[in-house]
């Protein structure tokens, strides 16, 4: 068993000083309850909290230019099932989870909700073996490049919408206008509702809390109906 970690440790870059964080990461409840063990629960708990501290502080120095809401949207964005399941699945580390014999034979391990708990089980590990947030990110950030580079990507081509929609009205000679057709919510909290015409006919409608935002969406939802 203890090969098994070391092979994991050499996947995710990081030697523990307490084996045990590391064994108690891998174990599933199925497990711990079978053995009256210890199991992850508690380390998903603490990974869960500096996995979007770590994400947040990441994208806030990393991208300057982007407004708090894209930043909100991208670690959403990031920090979910699918994608924290995703880099499990790359690295290959859900095969050595500690799992009861009815789990192990349901092949537990392999489902996206599971290992996404596993990996926020990794980083509550890691930071309780070493209490260091730069050690933490430093996994974290490697982990999830390919989620954090798709983010940054959705959130250009989300910004770009109007640049496109510009460009599409002066190469067919149409015109483009953006019409406010609802403005709720409290002060602190309002939610703008646009809709793009091109050559007066609605193209597009999208939602936002400002109205830059909404007409970016706007923008979005006629570029994909252009395209069809």
């Amino acid at each position: 068993m203890l090969e098994h970690f070391s092979q994991i440790e050499n996947t995710i870059g990081y030697e523990f000083k307490d084996i045990e964080l590391l064994v108690r990461a891998f174990t599933h409840n199925s497990y711990s309850n079978a053995r009256h063990t210890k199991n992850y629960q508690r380390l998903e708990f603490l990974g869960d909290s500096i996995l979007d501290f770590v994400v947040a502080k990441y994208l806030l120095e990393t991208f300057l230019e982007f407004p708090e809401g894209k930043l909100t949207q991208m670690r959403s964005q990031i920090v979910s099932e699918n994608p924290l399941s995703n880099a499990v699945t790359r690295m290959g580390i859900q095969k050595y989870m500690l799992l009861g014999s009815g789990e192990k034979k349901q092949n537990v391990n392999e489902l996206q909700s599971v290992k996404a708990d596993l990996f926020e089980s990794v980083v509550g590990a890691i930071y309780a073996d070493c209490k260091s947030i730069e050690i933490v990110e430093k996994f974290i950030v490697s982990a999830l490049a390919e989620e954090i580079e798709f983010a940054c990507e959705e959130v250009h081509q989300e910004q770009d919408s109007k640049s496109k929609i510009n460009e599409y009205a002066l190469k067919h000679g149409v015109s483009i206008e953006y019409v406010l057709k609802e403005n709720k919510g409290p002060d602190h909290a309002p939610v703008f509702s646009y809709s793009v015409l091109i050559d007066e006919k609605v193209k597009g409608n999208g939602k936002g809390r400002n109205k830059k935002e909404a007409q970016q969406a706007a923008a979005k939802s006629a570029l994909s109906k252009l395209k069809d």
